[in-house]
């Protein structure tokens, strides 16, 4: 029961500070705000929207910044960004939900929908990164140019699988293999199944699968790089490589409006989609994700664990466990993320390449939601 609120308007932007039985600490939205309004000044965050998510309640929504440097046209929170891999859990969610509809299940042979794989591999090792493949590589071919069709070729054809379920792996092309599994079993493309099964259901209406529909938009973020001096220049243009190649591991696009739903519904579950009990084996460890501690060293505090469940990411230390993704297409990183037990989510979407998103999620939720 919500027992006190006040909102403030700041242009197309609302600031929402709520005290409810289960309240995130104002001390610890001030900290964010204070954190976000001083990366802005310096210059280390260019635009950015940002909610956070109390059980059910938003407890604050805030967009800052300007949609490209130099512009004066701000950021607000109808304006999408490329989200990166965060729609890998987007795409987990996605097969959740047809599991729970008894469509499609994780235990289900990948190797029904896709005949060259190993006759071991699960669907669930598709999620997991456990398929057996070596990334190395396929990253640098995606960012060449190599279209779709020839990667899944170049992937049959020059690439030996190993046992599935024995190594973590991180590997985009074969997250994506996910595509192939849901149009065989759904008989609809990918991009339409997303739609009905998720973005439809959930009211995300800006949300969009791919380039063209979100070049199509009027109200997006621009990309943006840093240099060497740590300075952020706006990228000439937006990247499409991995929208087109690998839509389900790092395609997808989406407003902080479209976000707060999605995220709403991994801490609370919907009856009419998918519940707590059905989106829990998605959050829990399946392998252990050594390569986390590369882009997580200092931002988290203490001895860290770091596992993959089924399209997010899970971090823990002595005092919390967090389970997120981060996004990254070239010039923009973003972050989903939340406490499992405490109900407790942010959402961090930036259109720019720096640590600014996973640092403000992290320390959000490992530190000050603490004090």
């Amino acid at each position: 029961m919500l027992k006190k609120f006040c909102l403030l308007w700041f242009g197309f932007c609302v600031v929402t500070i709520a005290v409810n039985a289960h309240s995130v600490s104002p001390l610890a939205l001030k900290k964010l705000d204070e954190h976000v309004q001083k990366q802005i000044k310096l210059g280390k965050a260019i635009g950015c929207t940002i909610a956070v998510l109390d059980h059910d309640e938003v407890v604050f929504v805030k967009a800052y910044g300007v949609k490209k440097k130099g512009s004066k046209e701000e950021v607000d929170t109808n304006t999408v960004f490329q989200i990166g891999s965060i729609s890998k859990p987007v795409t987990a969610t996605v097969v959740a939900i047809l599991q729970k509809s008894g469509l499609l299940n994780i235990h289900d042979s990948a190797q029904t929908y896709l005949p060259y794989l190993h006759p071991d591999t699960k669907v669930h090792h598709l999620l997991a990164h456990t398929s057996g493949y070596n990334r190395m590589g396929w990253n640098n071919k995606i960012e060449s140019s190599v279209l779709r069709p020839q990667l899944l070729e170049d992937l049959i054809t020059t690439q030996r699988q190993r046992e599935p379920g024995e190594e973590f792996d991180y590997h985009n092309v074969v997250y994506s293999l996910l595509e192939e599994v849901l149009e065989n079993t759904q008989k609809s493309s990918f991009k339409e199944i997303v739609q009905e099964t998720l973005f439809r259901p959930l009211g995300m209406h800006r949300a969009t699968v791919g380039y063209e529909d979100f070049i199509a938009q009027n109200n997006k973020a621009w990309p943006h790089t840093a240099g060497k001096n740590g300075r952020f220049y706006a990228s000439k243009t937006y990247s499409k490589l991995y929208h087109g190649s690998v839509a389900s591991a790092a395609g997808i696009n989406a407003s902080i409006m479209d976000m707060i739903p999605f995220l709403r519904l991994q801490m609370m579950g919907d009856d009419s989609l998918v519940s707590t009990d059905d989106l829990e084996i998605f959050h829990r460890p399946h392998t252990t994700a050594p390569d986390l501690f590369l882009w997580l060293k200092g931002e988290m505090d203490g001895k860290l664990r770091s596992y993959y469940g089924l399209g997010w990411r899970i971090v823990e230390n002595d005092k919390c466990r967090v389970v997120f993704h981060g996004g990254y297409v070239k010039g923009f990183i973003s972050f989903v993320g939340f406490l499992p037990d405490k109900k407790i989510g942010i959402i961090v979407l930036h259109n720019g390449q720096n640590i600014f998103s996973t640092e403000t999620g992290i320390k959000f939720l490992s530190n000050w939601v603490h004090e």
